[in-house]
């Protein structure tokens, strides 16, 4: 039988894979790699892991509990071969039937790693997107590697169509998989009651400059400017110890106080109530200038809630404008608030009508059950 998409499913035998990642920290392309290996595992399929940092281990006690074997080998510095090197030699060992690697440094130990390795297929997964036409030299040769792979997946069509115009060896063997979202515990919530008061717009993103957090400051105060608005915005999700990431914090936490704005916004820091989350505020706003694929936006979807979002990359692709939710130019200040403003306008039943619309999308397009099934049957085809 064939699935939606036109991929083969039905009997098949059962895989034993590897699937390589830097750490198990709460990063967006951890939590999908986490997510597959677990509903493969459902499946029937036998699933390993390996790492080489172990210091960052938020879903190490979830793969624990369903008794997925996790490997490591440290990276002790940042031209470490001991993580290829460690890789290559499981492999030899456990013989498995396909490897799968996320992000561009595990996928280039993995790449190393499958030399003259036969009869095990390697799927690396891009998990980001290019900036520019002209790439640094490192991710130029990043994707040079890629030659050493049998297939190579993104979770974008965007970053898919940028990759074949500049690299057009790689032309039939791209795939575009979007992210799976977990629809049974990404659930809208049992009332359809509308927010009372002000609108509670709820962003999930680390503290970094591409996710736009000081031009969402500005925003709001414009917001209140403009039409008189005063909507409250919470923030969940980690500042770094990286300098960067402490610096737009900083920025963003002083022009807080100096627009008087500290009452309408909040630091909910790293969270892993989620659903939760977005089930107890209005909407999902995600003001980044560009994205791969944002889980966070996928996991709105999947909870029923209107979505704001910059109209980059595959954005407009997941939000339709006024059905489930509203697109803007991250780059203007104005169009942000005047996104807000719509979102603040709509009537109880408007809400709820594009909150039934967002969950509609995510159960046809953004199920972890179509993503695994679109993985499964790519990995299955390479091994047979």
């Amino acid at each position: 039988m064939t699935s939606r998409d036109g991929m083969m499913v039905g009997l098949r035998r059962t895989m034993q894979l590897l699937f390589v990642i830097d750490y198990l920290g709460s990063g967006g392309a951890q939590r999908q790699m986490v997510n597959l290996a677990l509903e493969l595992l459902r499946r029937g399929h036998t699933i390993e892991l390996f790492v080489y940092y172990r210091q960052h281990d938020h879903f190490g006690g979830l793969l624990k509990e369903a008794g997925i074997l996790v490997h490591s080998r440290p990276k002790r510095g940042r031209f470490s071969l001991a993580p290829m090197l460690g890789l290559r030699k499981l492999v030899k060992e456990r013989h498995y039937d396909a490897m799968l690697a996320f992000l561009p440094t595990p996928s280039l130990y993995a790449e190393m790693a499958h030399i003259r390795i036969r009869g095990m297929p390697l799927v690396v997964s891009e998990r980001f997107m290019y900036t520019s036409e002209s790439l640094p030299l490192a991710t130029w040769i990043l994707q040079q590697a890629h030659r050493l792979a049998d297939h190579v997946t993104v979770n974008s069509h965007h970053q898919r169509e940028r990759m074949e115009r500049m690299f057009p060896w790689m032309r039939g063997r791209l795939t575009t998989i979007y992210n799976g979202v977990d629809l049974a515990r990404f659930t809208p919530r049992g009332d359809a009651n509308g927010h009372s008061g002000r609108l509670r717009l709820l962003v999930l993103s680390s503290v970094v400059p591409k996710k736009n957090v000081v031009g969402l400051v500005r925003a709001l105060a414009r917001c209140r400017e403009l039409y008189g608005d005063t909507c409250t915005v919470g923030w969940a999700g980690r500042v770094t110890s990286d300098a960067v990431s402490q610096q737009e914090y900083a920025a963003a936490d002083r022009l807080l106080f100096e627009l008087g704005l500290r009452e309408q916004w909040e630091w909910l820091g790293e969270r892993q109530d989620i659903p939760e989350l977005l089930r107890s505020h209005d909407a999902l706003i995600h003001p980044s200038f560009y994205e791969g694929l944002p889980n966070a936006i996928c996991e709105a979807l999947a909870c029923g809630r209107p979505v704001l979002a910059s109209a980059v990359c595959d954005h407009p692709r997941l939000v339709q404008e006024d059905v489930t939710g509203f697109l803007f130019d991250p780059a203007k200040t104005d169009d942000i608030a005047q996104a807000i403003h719509k979102c603040r306008l709509l009537s109880t039943e408007e809400r709820v009508r594009m909150g039934q619309k967002a969950r509609q999308y995510a159960e046809s397009e953004l199920s972890l059950d179509h993503c695994s099934c679109r993985y499964e049957t790519l990995l299955s085809r390479l091994a047979e």
